[in-house]
């Protein structure tokens, strides 16, 4: 009959990673900022493309961000998931609608 008990408190499954994913995902990063700088100061993409090629970029290295170093995959972290899609989800549809309204 004890006072407290472990069953009603959720705790994410932390799964321990090795050191190897965590340096891919770095290595990772550093060339997709790399990929930025260079498509900037050395032209190397047009100009009409460049922004929406660095907002690739940036997406891509946020969903690293999200999923190697905030472990958003493990579960446990099922309602930050779907909060953080459904608040994308929302924002990309309000910067289509403005754009769309701003050029019709």
């Amino acid at each position: 009959m004890g006072a407290h008990t472990e069953e009603g408190v959720r705790k994410p499954k932390v799964k321990h990673d090795s050191p190897k994913r965590h340096l891919v995902a770095f290595i990772g990063s550093l060339v997709l900022t790399a990929l930025a700088f260079i498509a900037v100061a050395y032209e190397a993409v047009p100009s009409g493309f460049t922004v929406p090629f660095i907002v690739v970029l940036a997406f891509v290295q946020a969903l690293f961000q999200l999923f190697v170093w905030m472990h958003m995959d493990q579960k446990g972290h099922e309602f930050a998931r779907i909060s953080i899609f459904t608040g994308l989800f929302f924002i990309l549809a309000a910067i289509i609608v403005f754009l769309l309204w701003v050029w019709i």
